[in-house]
């Protein structure tokens, strides 16, 4: 029984062992199937690959001739330059003023009427301007005096705080009546003043030459020719002031005459005034009675004093005060 199944033992062995042979064979026959294949398609490639390079090309490259046709260029067309449009410069602001007196000039002003230059000093106010519309205060100094005595009594620091404080700007000219001792009645001194003086500061300075805003006023002599400019030339001055003023000979009639060609309206506003021992004091009475009695109505005063320079020193802000309420409100433009 042992050499039968050590027999069957044995075959089964030879017969695993034959198997794997077989299959082995199996395997190696696929592989060499494979790599005939491959050998014969390489060849098969090579051969392919050996005719093309040795065969002529059957398809000619066609290379195009050359267009006959012109080409159309387009021509640029010209870019219009832009207009520049200049850049508005602004203008400068002008600063404010910030001057708080006024300035007084000296002047020498021709004269045909003289036959001389009249000279005057002439007060301009804080901040004048060459476009500007002033209204003019014309004071006339008296004998033995000058064309400084009102400047000295403070009428320009009078002037410069009332504009400080709101007063329309104005003008004053103080005229220096050389010949001061000459008769009145011969003087040419007031016809000076209106065909030389006047003009010449109109066409000179930045002046208002309205009537209204045009006043005249003097001490003693001074008194006396604004007076007589005032009464003769009706249409010229819109304010008159008389102060201790010396009346001139005939000069109390030329209210009747203006009176035949004109309205107790077209008479400028007046102030008139004395000390109570002024020496002049009947000829100043006389002339206001004058105005009373054909119906103008002038401001008059009587104060304490003389015909002396502190009395018209103690009073001349009244003065200035009557003056500068004279200027309308609105100045007139030219």
């Amino acid at each position: 029984m042992d050499d039968v199944s050590a027999s069957l033992a044995g075959c089964k062995k030879r017969g695993s062992n034959n198997m794997i042979r077989t299959s082995h064979i199996r395997i190696f026959t696929v592989i060499a199937g494979i790599l005939g294949v491959l050998l014969i398609g390489g060849c098969a490639l090579s051969s392919t690959i050996s005719r093309l390079s040795t065969t002529p090309t059957l398809f000619q490259t066609h290379t195009p001739e050359a267009s006959s046709t012109a080409t159309l260029t387009a021509t640029p067309t010209e870019t219009a330059t832009p207009t520049v449009t200049p850049t508005a410069t602004a203008t400068a602001t002008a600063a404010p003023c910030t001057e708080t007196t006024g300035t007084v000039e000296n002047v020498s002003v021709p004269s045909e009427t003289l036959g001389v230059p009249l000279l005057a000093s002439i007060y301009l106010p804080a901040c004048y301007t060459p476009s500007g519309n002033y209204p003019v205060l014309y004071l006339l100094h008296g004998q033995g005096m000058d064309n400084s005595y009102w400047i000295s009594l403070g009428v320009t620091g009078i002037a410069d705080l009332a504009i400080n404080h709101g007063q329309t700007p104005f003008i004053m000219v103080f005229p220096f009546e050389e010949r001061f001792l000459e008769d009145n009645s011969i003087s040419k001194f007031p016809d000076a003043m209106v065909n030389d003086l006047i003009p010449w500061v109109d066409a000179n300075y930045a002046t208002c030459t309205e009537k209204v805003c045009r006043a005249i006023g003097g001490i003693s002599r001074g008194g006396g020719w604004a007076i007589k400019l005032a009464m003769r030339h009706i249409d010229l001055f819109g304010t008159l002031g008389g102060h201790s003023y010396g009346l001139m000979f005939g000069d109390s009639n030329w209210v009747q005459k203006q009176l035949e060609t004109h309205t107790i309206d077209d008479f400028p506003r007046i102030y008139l005034d004395r000390g109570d021992q002024d020496s002049l004091a009947p000829d100043i009475d006389y002339y206001f009675k004058v105005l009373m009695a054909n119906g103008i109505r002038p401001e008059f005063h009587i104060y304490p004093g003389g015909h002396t320079r502190s009395y018209w020193r103690t009073h001349v802000q009244e003065y200035m005060d009557f003056y500068m309420d004279s200027w309308p409100e609105p100045i007139p433009q030219p």
